[in-house]
Parts: C-alpha cells; structure tokens; sequence
C-alpha cells in the first residue's frame, strides 16, 4: 500500500512516537495544570519539556514565546487575527494556502484590513525585492509559506525578513511543510512569527501544531478564551504568556507525540532526513518527466524545493487520476487544488487542480516502484476527447 501523502500527514509515524503516546494514555492521562495528584503532574512536566525543546529547535528566545495550537491553521489564525489592527496593509504571496488566505479575506470582507497578493512565477518562487517593492506606510505584515504544498518550492525567508525588518514591518512564516525538514532558526532568520503544524514534519499526531514569537512581538490578543488551569479565580483571561493564548484542555497526546517526534529528528539528523526524501523526489521525477502524457510543475530536484511533486496526465482530469490510482492500484496520493487555490492559478491548473505526490522519510523503494509503474500505466491509456 505505497502511501504517498506526507505533505498532509506523514505516515506512518516513527515507533518511538506511537510507544510514547500509547504509554501515555494507558498510564495517566492526566490534563496538565487542572490538579495536583501526580497523574497532572506527569502530564504538565510533558508539556513543559516539549515547550523547551521546540523552542529550542526553532531558536525561539524563550519557552513562553512558544505557544501550543491544535494545527497550523489554528496557529495563523492566532497570528492574523490576535495581531492586525485595523487599517494594517498586509502583503502575502500567490502560493499561499487557505490556511492564510481565508483568515485574511475575512478581516479583508470586514474593512479591517487591506490585503494585497504578490505574484510568483510560475514555478512558484517569490522575488524579495516585489515585496517590498508594494510596501506602503500602512505595510505591517508580511505573510509567507516556507515551502509550498503544491509545487514543493522554499521560498528565500531570511533574506523576505531581513528586507521586511530594515522597513520596521513584521513577518510572519507559514511553517506547516517545513517544520522538522529545514533547519529554521526565528531570530537570525528575522522571523516574527512561526506557525507550524505537528503531524506533518514533525512526525506527530493531528490536531497539533503551534506558533513561536520572535523577540520583536509584545503584544497578542488571544485568540481562544477560557479555562487554562490557573488563576481560576479572575473572570478575564490570563495575560501571562502562553496561559494567555492556550485555553481550554491542552491536546496533550500531540504535545508528547511532537516531542517524541523532534527526538527522532535529531537521533536520525534533520539533514538525513531531508537528503532521503529528495533522493525520493529526484527518482519520481526523473521517471515522470520521461512520459510523454505527463505535465510536471515546479522547480526539478537539485533546485530549492522540498519533494513534494505535482502532476497531471493530458486527457484526464487530476481527481479521476487519484481515484484510478486508489482504488485499482492501492496507490494513495493527493488530487485537486490541495486547499491552495491561490497557487493553482499561479502554475496555471486552476480550478482543477492536480495530483501531488509527496514521499517521506518511511516511503521504501518498492512503495515508489508500485506508484510509478501505477502512473505509467494510466499515462498510456488514451482516454476519449
């Protein structure tokens, strides 16, 4: 069953991860901060570990500018929504997700916020110097995903920050296909803010993820309010960070899984890692852009790109491919526009969309020869015009 969807959640997780989080759950699963006996304890003790050491691994300047969120998305939202006052003009690229655009035309549809979209070329890269280029005096945030989900493209984020910073604006970085694949240090690479998701990269569970604040953010409105465990007394959120932005029972399984998942990033070596994966991406390339019926987007392997590969076969529609690969061949990947409408219209595959593979660090080399001998069989079939 090759498994060719890690761009949405890697799979399957590493044994140490689905050991620590079964443990877990069969010997205490306690909520962290909600009581005294030894069950919270042990559960508030792992969450505070893995605060430390993700903060750590982003370069955040302290533990409590790293702030537990229940995916990326929530992570954004967080950003833009606690962050933007009204009036702020926002610059984003064209290959950002809906994670960022749909939070964004929302602030946008309410006149709170101008919003203005930076054109990439077509294999997906953003020039710095277009940015600032559309700085005007009400610019405040820059906004852009690190690698695209679509094309696999990693756009030059220290050099975006360091030219956002020099114009007293802020950056904020969509890490959801980065997080635990590229080396990412916030301060030297002049990120403001980092959303990240858990499940992806970071070898976790769903439903975690989180968002890290560079030294240069001093003040956040929450974007969740409620309980948080402490000062259970006053009747206003807490103002302490993180209690501040992390109401609500805390998803203390994902916190444990992406911790035990940064462990397994740092015993096999990020950079390890990374190599696998596009030695993967090289050969699913190679082999495609030798059918004649295949078009391939984006960047070829050897250039700034993480191995998130897309495709369509001429004559047939992309989710008619997923489904043939699916269910006749027991290849799974994704079809359609990947919740990134945006990019889609940059590579020219909009409203259709098209099928992406993404291999991770697990995919053997079996899974991709059964996927690409899938592929090819239905690039040859002629299909009816």
């Amino acid at each position: 069953m090759p498994y060719l969807d890690n761009a949405a959640t890697t799979f399957p997780k590493p044994v140490r991860v689905t050991d620590a989080v079964r443990n877990w759950l069969e010997s205490g699963a306690a909520s962290p901060g909600r009581g005294s006996h030894s069950f919270a304890k042990r559960s508030d003790d792992a969450v505070t570990m893995t605060r430390k050491n993700l903060a750590r691994f982003f370069g955040v300047p302290s533990e409590y500018r790293l702030i537990f969120c229940f995916s990326a998305t929530d992570a954004l939202n967080l950003a833009l929504k606690g962050f933007l006052d009204e009036g702020d003009h926002v610059l984003i690229s064209s290959m950002e997700h809906n994670s960022v655009l749909r939070p964004l035309r929302g602030l946008e549809k309410r006149g709170f916020i101008n919003l203005e979209i930076v054109p990439c070329d077509q294999q997906g890269r953003l020039d710095p110097d277009d940015v600032i280029s559309r700085f005007t005096r009400r610019t405040r945030l820059v906004v852009v995903s690190h690698a695209s989900n679509v094309t696999g493209t990693i756009q030059p984020v220290k050099e975006i920050g360091n030219a956002v910073r020099e114009r007293g604006a802020y950056f904020l970085v969509d890490a959801a296909q980065t997080a635990g694949l590229l080396p990412i240090d916030i301060e030297a690479h002049d990120i403001d803010m980092l959303a990240f998701s858990g499940h992806k990269g970071l070898f976790g569970l769903q439903g975690s993820g989180g968002l890290a604040l560079g030294s240069r953010i001093k003040t956040l409105r929450p974007w969740r309010e409620g309980g948080t465990g402490v000062n259970s007394l006053s009747e206003t959120q807490p103002r302490e960070w993180p209690d501040a932005f992390e109401a609500g029972t805390p998803n203390v399984p994902g916190i444990i899984s992406m911790g035990e998942g940064l462990a397994f990033i740092e015993e096999e070596g990020i950079d390890a890692i990374r190599k696998k994966e596009m030695e993967h991406c090289a050969e699913i390339w190679k082999a495609l852009s030798s059918l004649e019926n295949v078009e391939l987007y984006g960047l070829p392997p050897g250039e700034e790109r993480t191995a998130v590969i897309s495709f369509n076969i001429k004559g047939w529609e992309a989710d008619d491919v997923g489904n043939v690969l699916t269910y006749n061949h027991d290849v799974h990947v994704r079809t359609g526009l990947q919740c990134s409408p945006l990019a889609h219209q940059t590579l020219g595959t909009h409203p259709d969309g098209a099928v992406r593979i993404s291999p991770g660090f697990f995919t053997t080399q079996d899974d991709i020869r059964r996927a690409l001998k899938a592929i090819k069989t239905v690039a040859e079939i002629l299909v009816p015009f």
